[in-house]
């Protein structure tokens, strides 16, 4: 039971800034939500892209927290060999992976009779892609601040990387989603 109350007095406060930063999000998103709903594809791929971006953030977080029960992080100032690798690997799959997506949702709504235009599909690849890297960008900065930060304050920092990457990782795919569409269409 002593675990679980250091699980919850470590989680508490990151859990209720995440929930906090994960509900602005929505503001991004009402400054350009005619451009949303009248591009079909874009519509479609906001759930998977912030999923997805959230999942990033997890693999991250996790793969840090790994490293450091390993006593693998080691004494760099921001990343080690190891962590550079992976952040390299995940950034890699988020550019395959945008693309996919992006793909998927013009499939998926050529399939809903919404007309296919080569540069809507462009520009909603761009938006994806760009979108994808920033936030892998800001995740894996944000895991390395608030894991160093966590271990220094001796605590674990599985309890405090994961809600807060996973909540930046929604409030800014929907916030650099919404800046990107703002900007390109």
């Amino acid at each position: 039971m002593k675990l679980e109350k250091k699980i919850l007095k470590e989680s508490f406060m990151i859990l209720i800034l995440a929930s906090i930063l994960s509900s602005i999000g929505g503001i991004g998103l009402e400054t350009v939500q005619e451009k949303i709903f009248l591009i079909l594809p874009l519509l479609i791929l906001l759930p998977a892209l912030n999923g997805m971006v959230g999942n990033f953030g997890i693999i991250f977080s996790s793969r840090y927290t790994t490293l450091h029960y390993q006593k693998r992080l080691g004494k760099e100032k921001f990343m080690n060999r190891a962590l550079k690798k992976h952040f390299i690997l995940v950034l890699l799959i988020s550019i395959i992976c945008a693309f996919y997506i992006s793909t998927l949702s013009f499939a998926i709504s050529f399939i809903k009779g919404f007309k296919i235009e080569p540069i809507i599909y462009i520009k909603v690849s761009a938006i994806t892609i760009l979108s994808a890297l920033i936030l892998v960008f800001i995740v894996s900065i944000i895991t390395v601040i608030a894991g160093n930060y966590s271990i220094k304050k001796k605590k674990d920092p599985d309890n405090i990387i994961i809600p807060l990457t996973t909540s930046i990782a929604d409030l800014g795919s929907m916030i650099i989603f919404s800046l990107l569409v703002y900007l390109i269409f």
